[in-house]
């Protein structure tokens, strides 16, 4: 009976052209394609399967969905129609009908649409056509980064080439906002991946007084995943036009660096005026590195110019370093080079250079079976300038520190040593320094501090426990005062202070235990530092004083930050003259930042004699989509403001425009404005 139901079953198969199926039944597997679906249909004679009801074909990673498909086993040509939608990686293809060919891989899909994770981009076409897993061509296309059905802007492209790995290229290219148009491009090529890709970035435009109109156009060239490459042209009307240049690279070993360059034929100076820095790291071993910042101009007015753009238009000096530095285990050896170039002077004729200076420091180290340890800072330095003496100096401060106390209550220690230098001086003629002199001055100190502390239980909402900690501090410093008159002078190093005084500081700190549910958070709430000291000599030396003779109490120092909130935190940093009755300096701010786009900070800077100002800056987001900003400087000793900078951004998902306003002294206004088609643009 049984071989009898098989043999009838074998003959209807063979009779009928196409037996229907219901019921969620998959077709046998054939390699590594998968068919499932509500109902299937096989006609026999020309190996044609037909699915219809929730299809669900699976096929070397992809996965397609349909209303309905059909597969051609003989020429394996799938087609399948009705709310198409396939997936394979990051690609997503939705369309009316697909037309996919399983030994190729090639798929035609119409009226359809293309995303991918890898990108924000989508793409919208009459005719979407897969190459193979990277590839895909399009025609009559649109492609966006905002969200369909309606977006804000888009790019309109008779026909586009797409490598899901690198660029969209298109020919015929119209850019809409909506669905007006406003740029027509007849190529265009688009980086689709969020890595770094080579393309153009979005064009800077502004105004500035003092440099007319500018649009600033940048490429961005990718050379390898290690190095970068910005070129721009910086055209501006009343200047000329400006070429640019930024370079980052990271070699072997960690080494890395970046260099910076411009070059402008100045219209309003007749002349070619430029700029050159570098910034490199040379790591050789985790023992040895070389550090260089080169930072050269064509002239000494280059930065008050054309600094607007790098923030530097203010700058005081133009220095090139180059450090490099050799550690052992108790020893460092460093050499260093410096030639700055002084803005504010008349001239660079008196500044002062080091060419080079060569250092040798020895960390504290023990002596053998006592507790004394020995300490060494030494250098030699070459020191050049054009005009007045040049020589070279020879320091070295070697100490000796014995270290006692009383564990857990009393840290104390008491420290010689002796300062050495050394001169040789030429250039003086008629002076009354020698070419060749030194001078020997010995230094003697102590310190002696302890700290107490106690927890309180404070069992607040948030606040659970407190601690306070209290760490007075004394020290003691001598080094006997002598003329040091007949030695040359390159700067303060060479005429070291006599001392004769003891200093008293006390510093209270305040941590916190805070719990909200189930997370507890220590953090800090206080830090207060009070210091005073007290000169038997009469003469001292401070921060604003050189030299303060016959006043032997220094100024009353505090120093403070405290956390008024996890969002709000004030600073102050004061020093007070007791003899005059005033402040000497003093620096109170207070900043605010709940860490979501807000923030203010105010801030007051008072050195007598010397500057007095107040800064703030704001920035908010309450008014999303709008971030709006601004900082000020004014100042009270010269008064008026010293520059006042306003910004406003617009953001929305897929693009934003920002408008930046600034004024400072002299005239100088400067308008700048930016727009961004977010995740479209070549990205740095």
């Amino acid at each position: 009976m049984t071989h009898t139901r098989l043999f009838i079953l074998l003959i209807c198969l063979v009779v009928l052209p196409a037996t229907p199926s219901l019921g969620a039944v998959p077709m046998p597997t054939e390699g590594n394609i998968s068919i499932n679906s509500d109902s299937m249909s096989q006609d026999t004679a020309n190996e044609v399967f037909t699915a219809t009801g929730h299809v669900t074909i699976r096929w070397q990673g992809m996965t397609l969905t349909a209303d309905k498909a059909t597969y051609d086993r003989k020429t394996r040509v799938l087609n399948a129609t009705d709310n198409v939608l396939v997936v394979k990686g990051d690609e997503t293809l939705r369309g009316n009908s697909i037309k996919l060919d399983m030994d190729t891989g090639r798929g035609e899909l119409e009226k359809g649409t293309l995303n991918s994770t890898t990108s924000n981009v989508t793409f919208v076409g009459e005719k979407i056509t897969r190459i193979n897993d990277n590839e895909v061509e399009l025609t009559t296309t649109e492609l966006t980064t905002c969200d369909l059905p309606d977006p804000s802007w888009k790019f309109g492209a008779d026909h586009l080439k797409v490598n899901l790995l690198g660029y969209a290229i298109g020919r015929g290219v119209t850019f809409y906002i909506k669905d007006v148009p406003v740029l027509y491009l007849p190529w265009m090529a688009f980086p689709v991946v969020r890595e770094r890709k080579t393309g153009l970035l979005f064009p800077r435009m502004g105004y500035s007084s003092n440099r007319g109109a500018q649009l600033d156009i940048p490429l961005y060239l990718v050379i390898s995943p290690s190095q970068d490459l910005v070129l721009d042209l910086d055209f501006e009307t009343k200047r000329g036009v400006g070429t640019g240049v930024d370079y980052r690279y990271i070699w072997n070993r960690g080494s890395e660096g970046r260099f910076g360059g411009y070059l402008i034929y100045d219209l309003l100076k007749d002349r070619w005026r430029g700029q050159m820095n570098l910034n490199h790291k040379e790591i050789f071993s985790p023992t040895m590195n070389v550090r260089a910042d080169i930072n050269l101009d064509s002239d000494r007015s280059f930065q008050g110019d054309f600094g607007e753009k790098s923030g530097d238009y203010n700058r005081q000096s133009n220095d090139t370093v180059v450090n490099a530095l050799k550690t052992w285990q108790n020893y460092a050896l460093s050499g260093y080079l410096r030639f700055a170039e002084d803005l504010y002077a008349a001239d660079n004729s008196h500044t002062l250079q080091t060419l080079p200076e060569v250092s040798l420091a020895g960390v504290r180290q023990q002596i053998p079976s006592i507790p004394v340890y020995f300490d060494l800072d030494s250098s030699v330095a070459n020191l050049y300038r054009e005009v007045d003496p040049t020589g070279q100096r020879l320091t070295a401060f070697p100490r000796l520190t014995y270290v006692t106390g009383l564990p857990g209550y009393l840290n104390a220690s008491a420290y010689a040593g002796l300062h050495v230098r050394g001169y040789t001086t030429q250039d003086s003629p008629g002076g009354t320094t020698k070419e060749n002199d030194g001078d020997l001055l010995p230094e003697l100190g102590a310190r002696a501090a302890t700290s107490v502390s106690r927890v309180y239980d404070i069992g607040g909402t948030s606040l659970k426990k407190l601690r306070h900690e209290i760490t007075p501090e004394i020290s003691y410093t001598y080094a006997p005062n002598h003329d040091q008159s007949r030695l040359p002078f390159y700067d303060y190093n060479d005429r070291l202070v006599g001392q004769n005084i003891i200093s008293a500081s006390v510093t209270s700190f305040l941590g916190g235990k805070f719990q909200t549910g189930d997370t507890t958070t220590y953090r800090d709430i206080s830090l207060i530092r009070l210091t005073q000291g007290y000169s038997a000599g009469g003469t001292r030396r401070d921060l604003l004083t050189m030299v303060d003779a016959n006043r032997p109490w220094t100024d009353l120092t505090l120093q403070s930050e405290t956390w008024l909130h996890p969002q709000a935190k004030f600073t102050i940093d004061a020093r007070y003259n007791l003899y005059d009755k005033r402040f000497s300096s003093t620096a109170p701010g207070v900043e605010l930042d709940d860490k979501q786009g807000n923030s203010a900070a105010l801030s007051y800077r008072m050195a007598r004699n010397q500057v007095e100002y107040l800064e703030g800056k704001l920035a908010t987001k309450f008014f999303t989509p709008w971030t709006l900003g601004y900082t000020t400087r004014y100042s009270f000793d010269r008064p008026g403001f010293l520059e006042s900078v306003y910004s406003v951004e617009y953001r929305q998902k897929c693009w934003s425009v920002n408008v930046s306003i600034g004024d400072r002294p002299g005239s100088h206004f400067s308008f700048h404005f930016g727009f961004n088609l977010e995740g479209l643009m070549a990205s740095k």
